[in-house]
């Protein structure tokens, strides 16, 4: 068994899964050579309606990105808060009479 594995691309893979509805799992496998597991593996994933597996790690990512702007957003908002509050608290020391 070779040490390198071949990438395939979705494109690819309909291609293999066409064919292997068409002429079987057999004839498929030989034909792209490409292993019968990974055939059934990818049958699964298409039509089992699985996500597949490099865009929930893009979805990972790009949930972990919203999160950071979140929390840069609410200290920003926090930040804000505050300073109103010591204006707000300024503005009352200005408005109270002195003694």
């Amino acid at each position: 068994m070779s040490k390198h594995r071949k990438r395939w691309t979705i494109e690819e893979k309909e291609e293999i899964l066409l064919y292997y509805k068409d002429h079987g799992i057999g004839k498929a496998s030989t034909e792209f050579n490409v292993s019968t597991v990974s055939i059934y593996k990818w049958d699964k994933e298409f039509n089992g309606n699985q996500i597949n597996p490099k865009s929930s790690r893009s979805d990972k990512q790009l949930i972990n990105q919203l999160e950071r702007k979140i929390l840069a957003l609410q200290k920003i908002v926090a930040d804000n808060a505050l300073e109103l509050r010591i204006k707000e608290e300024l503005l009352k020391k200005k408005k109270s009479p002195k003694s």
